[in-house]
C-alpha cells in the first residue's frame, strides 16, 4: 500500500492531518453523508475540514487512473484550484490523497475547507417562496458557462447557498462535486442547455430556470425550454432502459 498526497501550500500545517488521514477516516470526524463514495467533517486548529473518500475504483477504472488519466480525487482538486481562479465559487481545496495497491491506483480522498451551506434543492417543492435564490441559482450558471465551465453534474444538490446582501440576487451560490465535470472555451448554445438539462426532474421548476437562463443569454426563450426538455425526456428513456436491461440480468 502506498500514498500519494498534493497539498495546497496554504496549508501545509495541515501536512500530518493529510498523512495520517487514511488510517483515522474511519474513526474520526463525523460523517455526513454515505454513499456511493462518503464525506465526512473534522476538526482542525478550531477549524472544520470537509474529508470525500471516494469509492474503491473498480478494476479496469485502476489501469485508467494509473496510466491514462488523472483519478476522481486529483481532477476534483484540480478543478478547483482552477474553478476559484475563473472566480466561481467553491470550496477551496486542501489536499488530495491517492491510495495504490501493487502499484495501482486503489481508491482517493479529497480534502477542502468546510461549506455549512445548505442545497438548492429546496427550489424542487418551493420555488414559489425562493424567487431570488432562483434568480441567484440562474446567473451563477450563466456565469459558469460564459467562463467555460460545464458542470459533470448539475443537480440542485450540487449547488449550495447561503443569503449575502452584497450579492445582486440576495444569494451566494457554491458548487461542489465538480471531478466529472469539463472545460470548454466558448461551449456552444447547445452545449450549455444541455448541461442544464439534470439540473431537476421536476419541470415545472427546470422550465423556470431555464427560461430566465435564456432570458439572461438573450436566447429564445421557448426554443430553450422545448430544447432541455427534448433532452431530459431522452436522458429518463436512456435510464429507464438500463434498469430494465439490469433487471433481466
Amino acid at each position: 500500500m502506498k500514498f500519494k498526497y498534493v497539498i495546497n501550500p496554504p496549508f501545509e500545517s495541515l501536512s500530518r492531518f493529510v498523512q495520517e488521514l487514511p488510517q483515522k477516516f474511519d474513526h474520526e470526524g463525523m460523517i455526513i453523508y454515505d454513499s456511493r463514495n462518503t464525506v465526512g467533517v473534522f476538526k482542525q486548529g478550531g477549524t472544520k475540514v470537509a474529508v470525500k473518500r471516494f469509492r474503491r475504483a473498480r478494476f479496469l477504472q485502476r489501469f485508467g487512473y494509473t496510466f491514462m488519466r488523472p483519478s476522481k480525487p486529483k481532477r476534483a482538486y484540480e478543478y478547483a484550484l482552477k474553478l476559484l481562479e475563473m472566480g466561481i465559487r467553491t470550496p477551496e481545496p486542501i489536499a488530495c490523497i491517492e491510495e495504490y495497491h501493487w502499484g495501482l491506483f486503489y481508491r482517493g480522498y479529497l480534502v477542502s475547507a468546510y461549506c455549512g451551506d445548505p442545497d438548492a434543492r429546496v427550489l424542487r417543492e418551493e420555488c414559489e417562496n425562493y424567487p431570488d435564490l432562483l434568480e441567484a441559482l440562474v446567473q451563477f450558471l450563466v456565469r459558469m458557462h460564459e467562463k467555460g465551465f460545464l458542470h459533470g453534474d448539475t443537480n440542485l444538490s450540487n449547488f449550495l447557498y447561503h443569503e449575502d446582501k452584497n450579492e445582486p440576487a440576495g444569494y451566494c451560490i457554491t458548487t461542489i462535486d465538480i471531478n466529472r465535470s469539463s472545460f470548454v472555451e466558448s461551449p456552444t448554445k447547445e452545449q450549455c442547455l444541455t448541461n442544464l438539462k439534470r439540473v431537476t426532474h421536476v419541470r415545472p421548476v427546470l422550465r423556470k430556470i431555464v427560461s430566465r437562463y435564456a432570458e439572461l443569454r438573450g436566447w429564445d426563450a421557448a426554443w430553450a425550454v422545448d430544447y432541455v426538455m427534448k433532452k431530459l425526456d431522452a436522458f429518463e428513456k436512456r435510464n429507464e432502459l438500463k434498469k430494465k436491461v439490469k433487471k433481466k440480468k
